[in-house]
C-alpha cells in the first residue's frame, strides 16, 4: 500500500497513515458489508472490492448455516448469526461458534478461496490456515475489511448499523429476479431448497428489503446505499467509483486494472468474474422460456415494480431490443 491514497477523513477522524486503520496498531479499519442473496452479482462486486490493496474479504460468514434465509428478528437463528458476524468484524476467530465456521471451511474451501490474500498464505502454509491463533492476528493487520452476507436479510442485518463500535458502511445489492432464478436453476445445491429455487420466496425477500432500504436510507444516509447489479454491469467504472467514494476509498489503479481485464469477454464457469459485463445480467432473456418468465413475473409483480424491472407482457417480445430496466428510488 505504499502509494495508496488514504482517505483524508474517516468517521470524523483524520487518517494520515496505515496504522490509523489497522486493529493491530490500535486503529479502526474501514469496514463495509454487502447484503445480497445467491446469484445476484455479488461475486463480481466482491472481486472488485477484493482488488483493492490491503483488503481482507470475509466471504459468506454464515456459510455453515446452509441454504436458508433469515428474514426477521423472530427467527431463533438471529442471535447466533449476528454474534458470528460481529466476531469476524472484530477479527476474533476464537470460540465454539467460530470453530464450527472454520470446520465448515475445511470441507468447503470456497469459503476462504475468495479471500485471495488469505488463500495465498493458506497455499504456502496449509497447516496454519484454519487456526484461530493464525487468523486473528493476520486479519488485524489489514486496514480494509469487507464482508458479503447472503443468508441474513436487510431488516435484520441492518441492525449492525446501530453498533458504534464498527461504524461500518452497508450496501444492498439487488438483481432482477428473472436473472437470479435463471442463474440458480443450474445449481444442484439450490434445486429443491424452498429458500432458493422458489420465486415467491425470493421476491418476498426483495419486497421486505425495499422497505428496509427506505428506512435505512433515511436513518443512515451516509452509511447505507443500494446498487442494482444491472447498473453496475452496464456502467462498471462509474458505479464502482461511486461505491468506493461511499466507502471513503479511492478509485485505486488496481481496481481499474481489474475492471479492464474482467468486463470484456466471457471466460470460465458460472463463478468466474471474467464476463462481458454489458450482457452478463441479461442472459435470462434468451435462456428462459416465456412460460418460465411468466411464472416468475406472476410471483414477483410487487418486487419488480418497487425495484424498477419491466415485465414482459407476451411471448412475442423482441429479445434483442427489450430493456428490462426502469427508474427506481428508495428515498
Amino acid at each position: 500500500m505504499r502509494f495508496f491514497e488514504f482517505p483524508a477523513e474517516k468517521n470524523n477522524q483524520k487518517t494520515q497513515q496505515l496504522s490509523d486503520l489497522t486493529m493491530e496498531t490500535g486503529g479502526i479499519p474501514i469496514r463495509s458489508v454487502v447484503i445480497t442473496t445467491w446469484r445476484s452479482g455479488s461475486t463480481f462486486l466482491g472481486d472488485i472490492l477484493n482488488s483493492l490493496p490491503g483488503s481482507f474479504y470475509h466471504y459468506e460468514p454464515l456459510a455453515n448455516f446452509e441454504i436458508i434465509q433469515i428474514r426477521n428478528e423472530t427467527d431463533s437463528r438471529v442471535p447466533q448469526a449476528l454474534f458470528n458476524i460481529r466476531k469476524l468484524l472484530k477479527c476474533d476467530y476464537s470460540g465454539s461458534s467460530m470453530e464450527n465456521y472454520l470446520t465448515y471451511g475445511k470441507n468447503h474451501t470456497w469459503v476462504f478461496k475468495f479471500n485471495r490474500r488469505l488463500w495465498h498464505l493458506c497455499n504456502l502454509h496449509p497447516q496454519f490456515c484454519y487456526r484461530p491463533d493464525f487468523l486473528t492476528p493476520l486479519c488485524r493487520v489489514f486496514p480494509i475489511h469487507f464482508m458479503k452476507i447472503i443468508r441474513l436479510r436487510l431488516s435484520v442485518s441492518g441492525k449492525l448499523l446501530d453498533d458504534p463500535e464498527f461504524k461500518l458502511k452497508m450496501l444492498l445489492l439487488i438483481r432482477d429476479p428473472r436473472g437470479t432464478l435463471q442463474s440458480r436453476k443450474h445449481e444442484n445445491w439450490c434445486i429443491g431448497e424452498k429458500d432458493c429455487d422458489n420465486p415467491s420466496s425470493l421476491c418476498q425477500g426483495m419486497v421486505e428489503d425495499y422497505y428496509a432500504a427506505q428506512l435505512y436510507s433515511k436513518k443512515y444516509p451516509d452509511h447505507f446505499r443500494v446498487v442494482r447489479y444491472e447498473d453496475l454491469s452496464l456502467n462498471p467504472y462509474e458505479i464502482t467509483n461511486g461505491i468506493l467514494r461511499f466507502y471513503g476509498l479511492p478509485m485505486d489503479s488496481e481496481v481499474i486494472k481489474f475492471l479492464k481485464s474482467h468486463t470484456k469477454v466471457n471466460v470460465g464457469d458460472a463463478y468466474t468474474t471474467y464476463r462481458n459485463s454489458k450482457t452478463a445480467p441479461f442472459h435470462w432473456i434468451k435462456d428462459l422460456s416465456y412460460e418460465e418468465i411468466d411464472t416468475i413475473q406472476n410471483s414477483c409483480s410487487e418486487a419488480m415494480k418497487l425495484w424498477g424491472y419491466k415485465k414482459i407482457s407476451n411471448s412475442s417480445f423482441q429479445i434483442d431490443t427489450f430493456d428490462p430496466l426502469l427508474p427506481y428510488s428508495v428515498m
